[in-house]
């Protein structure tokens, strides 16, 4: 990498690990308060309509904004096309779903579903009104401004829901969180964004953008709803609780690996594009991004699988003891998801989004044919099954990358294998005071644990010389340098 973009990279990253960590601490707080006061039943509600949402936001997107965001050169009027274009889009998909409604409640049974439905979708329309000026805030490398919107509009609306929560409307609570988020988020681009509307409009400059956006689209979105696809047939063929287990299971276990996938996923789009064409550089760069994220996201995966069990007891009651399995195998399954999306990201960055759009039809092919093999057998099978789906898709889109710009699969285990293996030694160790029921203060075991943990991750790699984490040890000494 140049210094240039080395120092670009690291900006972005500071700021997009702040954005993502800051709202993920806001986002876990809120989802502890309402999980020790919203039955599982409840939760059902939201798990049943995520695949309808997910599906109408991404078309909404169509694909554009990362287009803009990977274009060197964009005027005024691809700007105006697309805020015109996603605005129409998000009119007519909103009119579908809300007389779609009724039809949605009535096959999952659940009595207001319609109405939750058709308030829930208004974010469709307000988050329209918001990508432009996300584009622009990201093609300007203004991190911070990202963060600013995305912390303050999660913080805002997780206070509301909160209050409505304990207020006892569990399920407008549910409903509101995503829905709030939108339009805080919305309202704070616009007031700190720099882009005027322009109601000028190309057809040629859509096209343009279309060739590319159509198929990032549907790969996007196929890649979007596999989860709530799974919670939706779930709910048609489990009960209302066992839903709720599989959406907490899920929605926690996969926590990890999308905060920090986001963060890189969020640089990289804004820092790689310029080498894109740039081979030797664009290979060192991808090498040292999967590297930086394999560091953070599979130590942090296998720790949150040793503590589990005192984890959910201790913070979200024994009303969620049947998720912990589920939490423990999706868990881990999301570290492939993670190394997917992200070699996924690096295709994508180099134009070759058909290849993304193969990789996500074989991803949710295969996970239909497993659902289907096994929702007959109770959901820890069923949750086993994506991990054997989500191995297979690391293997392809890695085999992919080698293909495109020879970051191969075997390279990429090389890589990975020395955190991997600490990261399993040290999960090991830090189980045994559970498994010995050493310590019977679940707050504490907790602490015990990750202590355990942290010592022998952090030793282990100093001990190797990692360069990741010698990296972050010659940032450190200077930043105490120049303080001193």
């Amino acid at each position: 990498m140049s210094e240039n973009t080395k120092k670009i990279t690291l900006n972005g990253l500071f700021w997009n690990a702040l954005d993502r960590f800051g709202n993920q601490a806001i986002v876990t707080i809120v989802a502890i308060i309402t999980a020790r006061i919203i039955s599982p039943d409840e939760f059902a509600v939201i798990a049943a309509l995520a695949i309808f949402s997910i599906i109408a936001t991404t078309f909404v997107d169509s694909g554009l904004a990362t287009s803009l965001v990977r274009t060197k050169v964009v005027d005024e009027l691809d700007y105006s096309s697309m805020f015109i274009f996603n605005l129409s889009v998000s009119a007519i998909i909103y009119l579908i779903l809300y007389f779609a409604s009724p039809y949605i409640e009535k096959y999952y049974n659940i009595p207001g579903l319609a109405l939750y439905a058709r308030v829930l979708f208004l974010q469709i329309i307000i988050q329209s009104f918001s990508i432009v000026q996300y584009v622009k805030i990201l093609k300007k490398f203004q991190f911070h401004l990202t963060t600013r919107v995305n912390v303050l509009a999660v913080l805002f609306a997780g206070i509301i829901v909160i209050i409505v929560a304990l207020l006892g409307y569990g399920v407008w609570a549910l409903i509101l969180q995503p829905l709030l988020y939108t339009l805080f988020r919305t309202i704070m681009l616009w007031i700190w964004g720099d882009w005027k509307v322009n109601f000028a409009f190309s057809a040629a400059s859509l096209k343009k953008h279309l060739s590319f956006s159509l198929s990032f689209m549907v790969s996007n979105m196929l890649g979007k709803i596999l989860s709530p696809f799974y919670a939706s047939f779930i709910g048609k063929h489990y009960t209302a609780d066992q839903v709720g287990y599989y959406y907490q299971g899920n929605k926690w276990g996969e926590t990890a690996g999308q905060t920090i996938t986001a963060i890189l996923q969020g640089t990289t789009l804004s820092t790689l594009t310029p080498i894109q064409d740039d081979l030797p550089r664009f290979l060192n760069a991808s090498r040292k991004t999967l590297s930086s994220l394999a560091f953070a996201l599979i130590p942090i995966s296998f720790l949150a699988i040793a503590v589990a069990k005192p984890g959910f007891v201790f913070f979200l009651t024994d009303t969620w003891v049947s998720s912990i399995i589920l939490f423990q195998i999706l868990c881990f399954a999301s570290i492939f998801t993670s190394l997917t999306d992200l070699n996924a990201n690096f295709l994508n960055i180099k134009g070759r989004s058909k290849f993304f759009l193969s990789l996500e039809i074989i991803k949710v092919s295969l996970a239909i044919i497993a659902l289907f093999l096994t929702y007959k057998h109770g959901l820890v099978m069923i949750a086993l099954g994506l991990v054997a789906v989500r191995i297979i898709c690391y293997i392809i889109a890695a085999s992919m990358s080698g293909r495109v710009y020879g970051y191969n699969l075997f390279m990429q285990v090389k890589d990975l294998l020395p955190t991997t293996l600490i990261s399993i030694i040290a999960a090991g160790l830090a189980y045994l005071p559970l498994y010995f029921n050493l310590i019977p203060n679940y707050l504490l075991l907790i602490i015990v644990q990750s202590l355990i943990f942290v010592v022998i991750y952090v030793g282990a790699n100093h001990m190797i010389k990692n360069d990741i984490w010698m990296e972050i040890l010659g940032m450190l000494k200077k930043k105490l340098a120049k303080k001193s």
